[in-house]
Order: structure tokens, then sequence, then C-alpha cells
């Protein structure tokens, strides 16, 4: 479990609390947009931008607001992926589009959306503007091209999932990193840091929660098994036990894949398929890249008032269950 500075916990709340304020008059906006913020989620970008941005310099208003906002670009990017993937669950609830319809999900994204961008201009700081715009554009980017590659099934290349879990994932941790730092009014040289440090943490985060697709059929992950697999995606775990199964096991993964309706058997036939243990060894030697990658930044930032905090969540990243 990472564990998390009283402080830090403090301030996380205090975000919370400012996403909270930002409510329409409008009853059905209320309704809506209380379901989504009342399932609190780990808030993993939100708490890089709040450990990047520490400085005795900033009020703690200040960095609390830029965290708020990342975190409504976050939770914004999910109720559009639920209406793509035609997710049932998020977080352990029934997701918005399911208790309302993907027309009001479409919409209240959107307007999660605009309220993020009405308070980074509120903010007044056009390089984090720019920045935060640039990888919500991305974030779209990365959506857009995993819709394509849904369609080549085998045929996608490990570079093309790299890029996918960048841009889906890794950008907004990147922004999430650099942006807390340019608030503090750090160095080029720390800032660039910071934002090569939250790419690679972002790409292990992405790892992690695929592998954790598949866990889920044995562990409390907090999430339904082999969601991502009945959705038709390819992640890490399939594409590389894709790359050695024989012709007849590759047949009967490729065959289940996008299938809602799947039965135990079948179920416990592809859990044993991915975990084969040349599959985990590769997925396991890929996180430890990023992992590493995450580390060799973070080490030019000892002198930082986060780095104990940032390194506990580095480890806890390799290892989380949820």
């Amino acid at each position: 479990m990472y564990i998390i500075k009283s402080t830090t916990k403090n301030e996380l709340r205090k975000v919370q609390a400012a996403i909270n304020k930002e409510l329409a008059s409008e009853k059905i906006i209320q309704d809506i947009y209380e379901y989504i913020f009342n399932v609190e989620g780990k808030k993993t970008r939100a708490l890089i931008s709040l450990l990047a941005s520490k400085s005795s310099k900033i009020k703690l208003s200040v960095r609390t607001d830029l965290a708020s906002i990342i975190e409504l670009l976050h939770t914004a990017t999910l109720v559009h992926d639920d209406v793509v993937d035609e997710s049932e669950l998020r977080r352990g609830t029934k997701s918005v589009n399911q208790v309302w319809t993907n027309s009001y999900s479409v919409l209240i994204g959107d307007f999660i959306y605009s309220k993020a961008f009405i308070l980074m201009v509120k903010l007044g700081i056009p390089s984090i503007l720019d920045e935060l715009a640039k990888a919500t554009n991305d974030i779209a980017r990365g959506e857009i091209i995993q819709l394509e590659l849904h369609e080549k099934k085998e045929l996608i290349k490990l570079d093309e999932l790299l890029k996918v879990s960048y841009l889906k994932t890794g950008r907004l941790f990147e922004a999430s990193a650099k942006t807390g730092a340019m608030l503090a009014e750090k160095s080029k040289e720390e800032i660039k840091s910071f934002g090569l440090l939250g790419k690679a943490l972002g790409t292990a985060f992405q790892i992690q929660d695929d592998i954790l697709d598949y866990a889920a059929f044995k562990l409390d992950t907090g999430k339904p098994a082999l969601k991502d697999f009945k959705e038709g995606k390819i992640t890490f775990p399939l594409y590389f036990a894709l790359q050695d199964l024989d012709s007849k096991d590759k047949k009967f993964l490729l065959g289940k894949l996008g299938k809602q309706k799947i039965t135990s058997r079948d179920q416990n036939k592809i859990y044993q398929l991915i975990h084969n243990d040349k599959t985990q060894k590769q997925l396991n030697a890929l996180l430890d890249k990023y992992s590493k990658e995450t580390l060799k930044h973070l080490n030019k930032l000892k002198h930082h008032a986060c780095y104990n905090e940032m390194l506990n969540l580095i480890s806890y990243s390799k290892v989380r269950k949820k």
C-alpha cells in the first residue's frame, strides 16, 4: 500500500473540495457531477502535481487549483472512455452511461473539460495552459489511434502499443509533473526531469493496469476481470502471449477477443495462456524498464522536497493491485 504523508492527504482533500465546488445550478448537471465525484479515485495525477509543485514560494491554494484542473481533465477522459468502450462499471460502480445515457455521458464529459479550461484561464499562467491543452489533445489522439489498432489484431507492433500507452496515460502524468514544476518556478532542467519522470511513470502505470486486467480474474483489483479483453483490446499481456503461442492457442485467444460472454472454463484457459512464464517474464522486464527510467529522472531531483514521497509512489506503482 502507498503511504501518503498527512500533509499531502490534506492537500488531496482540498483538491476534492475544490472539485465539489465546481457545480452548475441545473439539477441534472448537479446529479451527474456529484455521482461522478462521489466515487473518489486514487487521484494519482493530482498527487503528482502536488508533489512536483511543493515550494515555500507558492500558495497551497494555487497548487490545489492546478491539481484540481488535472483531476477534472482526467475524469473527463474517463467519462468519454466509458462511452467509447461501452463500459458498465467505473471504480466499482455503474458508469454514467449506464445510469443515464451515452448522450448525457458525452455532454457531462464536455462540461467537465470546459470547467477545467475555465480554471486554467483563471490560473493565468500561459505556459501551463499551453502544456495542459496540448496534453488534452494528445490524449484524444491516443484514443483515436487505439480504435484503429482494434482492427489490426495480432499485427499490432510493440512500439504502437507503447505510443498509445504514452498518449493515453503517460502524457497526462507527464503534464501533471511538468506543470507542477512550472508552477513552483523550477529551472528548465528540473522541469524537463519532472516531465520525463511523469512520462515514464505513466507508461509504467499503464503496463501495470494492463497486467491487472488479467490478474483481476484471481485477485480483488476493484475492476471486472478481462475488461480490456472483452472490449477487444490487445494490451501488453496479450501482445506478448501472442508472440509465442502455437497457432491453435493463438486462434483460441483471437476468437474470444472482443466477446462479452465468455464461459468460466474459457476464462480460465485465457488466464492460463496469458500467465505462461515467458509472457510474465517479458511483462516484468518491460515494467522494470520504465520503473528504472522513472528512478533515473527522480535521482536528478534528490534535493527536491517531494523526493521521498515520489520514490514511494514509484515503488508502489510496480506492486499495486488496484
